[in-house]
């Protein structure tokens, strides 16, 4: 098969399995992985473990993941390596892809360091600056929290245990500042998982177990664990049926064949 006829391959099977997943785990192996250890194996893990759960979930890279959040815009994506993808995310605002995203119904998540403090790069720091860019103020705060599940985490999560956060998101900030939030593990001033939206966002962004170098975090096996259980118990609740036979590729393993 010539090049040209199997890249024409490639696209239309990506077309059709872009909208096919429910979940979009981002890896990409040329960013750093910030807050975690071994990023293709964790993000595999959350692939198998929301599979268990039924909801279906591939690997993409950094613009796999633009490609899918603009063709499933009350979709469900993790970046599970501690640095956003420029290709959603350069502290621009209402410019950014994530933005209108979140503000449309999609529901983004992120595990690692601290959300929004870099782009593609550490040299791309907007720091504290990025998340006002997306929430208008910012959230995290690099305060040590041992922070236990709330009725409401031990419900949809489970699996969840004690643990201290370094990143966690302020609860006085959220509450001063109008947003909506489900906590999951707290210690009643940082939490940490947590879900969280601005007055003006109809979908959720998801802080979930964001820890400076992985000092803190619980390992990846049970970090998976937990993800699956809150997706599949809280946000994966009402997606659509499936048509049957609908064909789903992940675009990681499209741009290896190419």
């Amino acid at each position: 098969m010539s090049r040209f006829v199997g890249t024409t391959v490639l696209c239309l099977l990506f077309a059709a399995g872009s909208a096919a997943q429910d979940v979009a785990i981002c890896y990409d192996g040329g960013l750093p992985t910030l807050g975690l250890n071994d990023g293709p194996g964790f993000a595999q893990l959350l692939v198998d473990e929301l599979g268990s759960h039924g909801v279906s979930a591939e690997i993409v890279d950094a613009p796999g993941l633009a490609e899918y959040m603009n063709a499933n815009p009350e979709g469900i994506m993790l970046v599970c390596q501690g640095i956003m993808p420029g290709t959603i995310f350069q502290a621009e605002g209402e410019d950014d892809l994530i933005y209108g995203w979140l503000r449309g119904g999609g529901i983004g998540g992120f595990v690692g360091d601290y959300p929004f403090y870099y782009w593609d790069a550490v040299a791309n720091a907007p720091g504290g600056a990025g998340q006002v860019s997306v929430f208008g103020v910012t959230v995290t705060n690099g305060t040590p929290s041992s922070v236990t599940p709330t009725a409401l985490g031990a419900e949809l999560i489970p699996s969840l245990d004690d643990w201290v956060s370094n990143r966690p998101a302020g609860l006085g900030v959220l509450e001063a500042n109008g947003f909506e939030f489900e906590s999951y593990a707290d210690d009643g001033s940082n939490s940490d998982p947590i879900a969280y939206r601005t007055e003006d966002m109809k979908g959720w962004f998801i802080n979930f177990h964001t820890s400076c170098c992985g000092t803190n975090a619980p390992p990846n096996e049970q970090m998976a664990i937990e993800y699956g259980e809150l997706i599949s118990n809280r946000f994966a609740v009402d997606l659509p049926v499936r048509p049957a036979g609908k064909t789903s590729v992940a675009w990681a393993k499209l741009k290896s064949a190419d």
